[in-house]
Formats: C-alpha cells, sequence, structure tokens
C-alpha cells in the first residue's frame, strides 16, 4: 500500500471516529424530543393545549428538525384564538418543509400556507404612532413589557386578541401608559404624544455689587439702630446714676475751693459711683452715636421694599424728650 493510500485511510478513520459522538448526539436529542412530543400530544388529547404548546416547543428546540411539533404549536394556538402566533407558525412551518427533503413532510408547504392565508381575517392589528418626538431627547415605547423597535413605529403589527399595553418612556416620574382591546379583524391605532419639556425654574437674583443681598444691608441697618438705640439708652441710665452721686456728694461735702470738695469717709463710695458712672456715660454715648449713624447709612443704602414705610415717617428714629427725672429717650423701629 502506497504512503499517500495509508495516509488517506488514516483520515477518514479519524473523520469516522469523530462523526460517531456527533450521531450519538443527534440520535439521543431526537429520542427525548419524541418523548415530549408524546406528552404533547397527551396534553391535547386532554384539551389542555396551554400546557401542551410549552412541551411541543421544548421538544422543537431539542430536535428542530422534528416538524410535527411546530405543527402541532400552531394547530394549538389557532385552538386557542392566538391566531397571530398560529400564523407565524404556520409561515415557520411552511419555510421549514421546504427545507427538509423527508418524504414525511410531503404537501406540508400547502397545507401551512393555506392556514396562513385563512387565519388573515381572524388577526388583530395594532398601529404605534409617536407625536411630537421631534427635536426631543431619545424615548422608548415598550409594548406588552417588551421594547419596541422604533422601525416598526407607524407599522400594522399582528398581535393576538385581547388587551395590550403600550407605554411611553420619555424621562418622566412614570410612563405614559395606552390600553387597547384587540378583536377578530379588528385595526387598532394607539397614538403616544411626547410632553412638552417643563419650563425651567427661575433663575436666583444676582447679588448686589458688595455680595451681601439687599435684605442682609437693610438687616444690618436694624441691627445698627438696634445697638445705637441700645447705647443712647444706657447713656441716659449713666448719665441719671452720675447725677444722683453727684447731688449726694454735693450734699455732703463742703467745698475746699478750685472746684474740690472735702468729704466725710462714708461718701467715698458715691464718688466713685459717679466717676464710673460719668465714664460709662462716654462710653455709651459715642456706641450709641456710631450704631445709629451706622444703621441710617445702611437703611438708606439698601434697596426698597416692595412696601416701603408711609412717606413722611423714617423707618427708625431716637426720640430724646425731658421727664421729671432727668433725659428720657424712646427707639422707635418699624420692620
Amino acid at each position: 500500500m502506497r504512503p499517500f493510500e495509508r495516509r488517506l485511510i488514516t483520515l477518514c478513520s479519524a473523520a469516522l471516529l469523530a462523526a460517531a459522538p456527533a450521531r450519538a448526539l443527534a440520535v439521543g436529542a431526537e429520542e427525548d424530543a419524541k418523548t415530549l412530543f408524546a406528552r404533547g400530544r397527551e396534553l391535547r388529547s386532554a384539551g389542555q393545549c396551554d400546557q401542551a404548546v410549552i412541551a411541543f416547543r421544548s421538544a422543537l428546540e431539542i430536535y428542530p428538525e422534528g416538524l410535527g411539533a411546530l405543527r402541532n404549536i400552531a394547530e394549538c394556538e389557532e385552538e386557542l384564538g392566538r391566531y397571530a402566533s398560529a400564523r407565524r407558525d404556520w409561515w415557520d412551518l411552511r419555510r421549514a418543509a421546504l427545507q427538509s427533503n423527508e418524504a414525511k413532510y410531503a404537501g406540508w408547504t400547502e397545507d401551512a400556507e393555506a392556514r396562513y392565508r385563512a387565519l388573515g381575517s381572524k388577526v388583530g392589528t395594532l398601529t404605534v404612532r409617536l407625536k411630537g418626538a421631534e427635536g426631543k431627547p431619545p424615548v422608548q415605547v415598550v409594548l406588552d413589557g417588551k421594547p419596541l423597535d422604533p422601525r416598526l413605529l407607524g407599522v400594522e403589527l399582528e398581535r393576538d386578541l385581547g388587551a395590550h399595553t403600550v407605554e411611553l418612556f420619555y424621562g418622566g416620574a412614570a410612563p405614559i401608559a395606552e390600553r387597547a382591546e384587540l378583536a377578530p379583524g379588528a385595526r387598532q391605532v394607539v397614538t403616544l404624544t411626547v410632553p412638552a419639556p417643563l419650563p425651567a425654574r427661575d433663575a436666583p437674583s444676582a447679588p448686589s455689587a458688595s455680595g451681601t443681598p439687599p435684605s442682609g444691608i437693610r438687616m444690618g441697618g436694624y441691627v445698627a439702630l438696634g445697638v445705637g438705640g441700645a447705647g443712647a439708652i444706657a447713656t441716659v441710665v449713666a448719665l441719671a446714676v452720675r447725677a444722683g452721686a453727684l447731688s449726694a456728694v454735693e450734699d455732703g461735702c463742703s467745698p475746699a475751693g478750685g472746684g474740690a470738695y472735702e468729704c466725710p469717709p462714708s461718701l467715698q463710695g458715691d464718688y466713685d459711683t459717679g466717676k464710673t458712672a460719668s465714664t460709662l456715660a462716654s462710653v455709651f454715648a459715642g456706641v450709641g452715636l456710631v450704631g445709629i449713624g451706622a444703621g441710617v447709612t445702611l437703611l438708606l443704602l439698601s434697596p426698597s421694599e416692595p412696601t416701603p414705610p408711609a412717606p413722611g415717617k423714617p423707618a427708625a428714629e431716637l426720640v430724646l424728650t425731658p421727664t421729671p427725672g432727668g433725659l428720657g429717650s424712646r427707639l422707635l423701629v418699624r420692620f
């Protein structure tokens, strides 16, 4: 035997050995498919077409060459009133029968095509249209829980009879949903309108040149006026205390010349009180003047309020009035 012939025989033997497991697997799959097919026939005979369809589909997935399972699926769906699904399966059977060389499937092409055409008048169609999507962010249409290809918008889609839900997801809090009920031969059109975008909220007002909001300037003026008024009131109180201490010193001491007094030791406390009150009166008077001046300045610089004070009446005023015991004061502030 020539070397070439020996190599050829070796290659053929290897090919046959490799094909043997594949043939074994195919035989095993066919046997499993026959078991499932038999189970589907039992369920169909018992009037349980819903469960039979599941068994037939399992058999078809294991052994696609077994076209009897596909034919039984189409017939069961037709019995259940799922005319759109039945038409699709009849057409798949027609295509598979054309490609098969099995003698047992002879004539199935014509049978499948006839059933496909006969169900045409019973099928309901659903057309989904989209309105107002131009110039807006992309949206998504979902039909019966499954995303709808945008290329199918505006196309008549065959669907089984009964209720169908169309949802439009456009970025809002909840999708827009429409429900359609298909009857035999019905032609339903569902139009979904994309809502206009919500108007943008007004932008916050820009801060003033100084970086402080107008309301802050006005409030600062009120605070400064309050501090100035408190300083003025403290000044009046300090002056009253000084006046009382000075009166006690003048009554209990004798003049010693040069504006000095000769006082007994018991009046030392009154003298010290008067001296301290005099110092505090000077300090409080300065605080009051600065506070009132700053407050008035800030109020004058702040923008006008929507409801300004009545003409001729200032927003804040300090009133000093004489009283029987000395000098009285009142700070009037209007908010």
